[in-house]
């Protein structure tokens, strides 16, 4: 793919921050790409030189929302924290699962959480795209830090079995998640409060010490 100049990805973003606006405000079926174009202030031929579709439209979107949500440079921060004992792993655990909480809660990103639900049946790859950039990198992420505590000797777990102990820490989280954010309307969204992640992780870290 031919790299797009400076003023050429600043109309790309112009037309990206455009349609995630639509189709928060209006979902994706009632939001044509004619609306995008006078929304984004472009021409319908600068649009479909970036876009074949509104579908391909939607998935860049999707993908630059969670791009910016970067699981991984939170866990670049934890490695420069050593985990000597129990405490310093509640503390690493907690800072990640309050960052997966607040993330995850964010308005826009439930919109169009809510919006792939809705249209994943029609456009699979969404789905594999978003199972593939969050779930999959918090769960990595995750591994490598109970990995290394056990391999201090912090703590006994099987490593046979660390999807499924992984899932014990993030699934309680997701559960809020989808409870108070996901399936309720937008103006009664409660996003999990620090004292509950801290109760989370703290129970997590016991059942496995």
């Amino acid at each position: 793919m031919k790299e797009l100049s400076p003023r050429a990805l600043a109309k790309k973003k112009k037309i990206q921050l455009a349609a995630q606006r639509l189709f928060l405000k209006n979902g994706f079926s009632n939001t044509s790409m004619d609306t995008v174009t006078k929304e984004a202030k472009v021409s319908k031929q600068t649009i479909y030189s970036y876009y074949e579709s509104k579908e391909s439209l939607l998935y860049d979107v999707f993908q630059n929302l969670i791009s910016e949500i970067d699981f991984e440079k939170e866990f670049q921060l934890t490695q420069r924290i050593e985990i000597n004992n129990l405490n310093d792993l509640t503390a690493i655990l907690e800072k990640i699962a309050e960052r997966i909480s607040k993330s995850l809660i964010h308005p826009e990103y439930l919109g169009l959480v809510r919006i792939i639900l809705a249209e994943m049946s029609h456009f699979p790859e969404l789905g594999e795209l978003f199972k593939e950039a969050v779930p999959k990198q918090i769960m990595g992420i995750i591994t490598k830090i109970l990995l290394h505590a056990n391999q201090k000797g912090i703590i006994e777990i099987d490593e046979n079995n660390m999807d499924i102990i992984v899932r014990m820490l993030i699934g309680p989280v997701l559960t809020y998640i989808l409870l108070d954010g996901l399936l309720v309307p937008k103006n009664k969204v409660n996003a999990i409060s620090s004292q509950k992640v801290s109760s989370i992780v703290h129970y997590f870290v016991n059942s496995i010490s």
